[in-house]
């Protein structure tokens, strides 16, 4: 592989790029420089949102603001996990009819995005979106909703295997108590919450806090965790050995994300993973309006909408599915329609080689042979309207594996 085929590797993963001319910016820096920058790069402050109406699609509302830093040169590997995040603690608006507890989640993802998974599971375990989302507000320890109790182990610390029915309605009782009041606080009514030891685990626990404590504690907790990391920066699961290994990584740090998200991205198996999943519609969508020059957070939003993935509308408590499946055939032609009349084209156009500016500017510099011929023999096809022809071996290019797959 290249120079700036590693590069852009690395962004590919772990940023929303690479975006037009940033491999070059990096070009002559070893890989593990690469990682330091992306690592080591300052985490964006977004703007406070206006949630006038749905705000869903306005030009400065919640979706907006986040879309902006996604496509921020700037952004480095805290912004790709602040999403990451979102699908692993998924919650939507949907259900949350709120967009000021929305937002104030978004801000929970942003603070430990890179930080410790402890403090982050127990920021989320009380917090009002996600109370509202999984029907632990209102809770009470008589007669407890099992839902949040139960997702938190599930989907957000251990995974499936070690708990019985009995130990989610234990953790249930312990959990309960809490609630969001109409003007969008979180409280705990104590007259409604747990006041005493119940079983869970081979233990006690009494609070929310204490289960999410003995949770993190679990030797599963840093193993599931890893996992999915893993899964998402690599692009497929961790062998057993190196799962353990993460996970010892994982555990001697506390439970820190950083050192392991580190470990992740400097090993050999990082290197050699290329391609290796496909870019989800989100960081498709916005790679790909970058490369056709397009600056439109709103259509950026409805463009993912069309490839099935939306920020802040998750489709369950599972978040977005990992795999091929977002490789179907029939979304090339929404992918396509991104680089329509787009503002990049009389630039490609005047290059001496517009194929080959586009595959720079796209990212791409190991186009496969068949990616290469089609790409010139489209653009000799039509090389009787240069706009057209570079429009159309544009479209082709934002389609082809080499940019579909991360």
């Amino acid at each position: 592989m290249s120079e700036l085929a590693a590069v852009a590797h690395v962004l590919r993963r772990t940023t929303f790029g690479p975006f037009p001319g940033m491999v070059e910016e990096l070009a002559g820096r070893e890989i593990g420089a690469v990682i330091d920058a992306v690592v080591g790069a300052a985490p964006l402050v977004p703007k406070t949102p206006e949630y006038t109406g749905d705000s869903g699609d306005r030009p400065n509302g919640p979706v907006a603001r986040w879309l902006r830093l996604m496509a921020d040169r700037k952004a480095g590997l805290h912004e790709k996990l602040v999403w990451f995040w979102h699908g692993h603690f998924a919650t939507s608006y949907s259900k949350v009819d709120t967009w000021e507890l929305m937002w104030q989640q978004h801000l929970v993802l942003r603070r430990y995005a890179l930080g410790n998974f402890r403090e982050f599971a127990h920021a989320m375990v009380i917090d009002g979106a996600m109370l509202q989302w999984l029907d632990g507000a209102g809770s009470e320890a008589s007669s407890p909703n099992e839902n949040h109790a139960r997702e938190l182990m599930e989907l957000f610390t251990v995974g499936r295997g070690i708990y019985s029915q009995e130990d989610v309605r234990q953790a249930a009782v312990a959990m309960s108590g809490w609630d969001v009041t109409d003007d969008g606080a979180v409280r705990f009514v104590r007259d409604a919450g747990n006041q005493r030891p119940v079983p869970f685990l081979g233990k006690t626990v009494t609070t929310a806090h204490d289960v999410v404590d003995m949770l993190c504690d679990r030797p599963e907790c840093a193993r599931f965790i890893a996992g999915k990391l893993h899964r998402y920066l690599v692009g497929v699961p961790p062998s057993e050995e190196r799962l353990s290994e993460l996970a010892g990584i994982f555990t001697a740090a506390k439970l820190e994300i950083t050192p392991l998200a580190e470990a992740i991205l400097r090993h050999p198996t990082f290197d050699a993973a290329v391609h290796a999943r496909p870019r989800y519609p989100v960081e498709w969508v916005t790679a790909a309006m970058a490369v056709a020059g397009v600056d439109d957070p709103i259509g950026a939003f409805y463009a993912m909408g069309d490839l099935g993935q939306m920020p802040f509308y998750p489709p369950n408590v599972a978040g977005w599915p990992p795999g091929t499946g977002w490789l179907d055939a029939g979304a090339a032609l929404a992918r396509a329609s991104v680089v329509v009349h787009a503002p990049a084209i009389p630039e490609l156009a005047a290059a001496a080689d517009p194929v080959a500016a586009i595959f720079t500017r796209a990212g791409i510099y190991a186009p496969t042979p068949a990616t290469e011929t089609a790409a010139r023999d489209l653009a000799y096809a039509l090389r009787h309207n240069k706009s057209q022809a570079v429009t159309a071996v544009l479209a082709l290019i934002l389609t082809a594996p080499e940019f579909t797959l991360a």
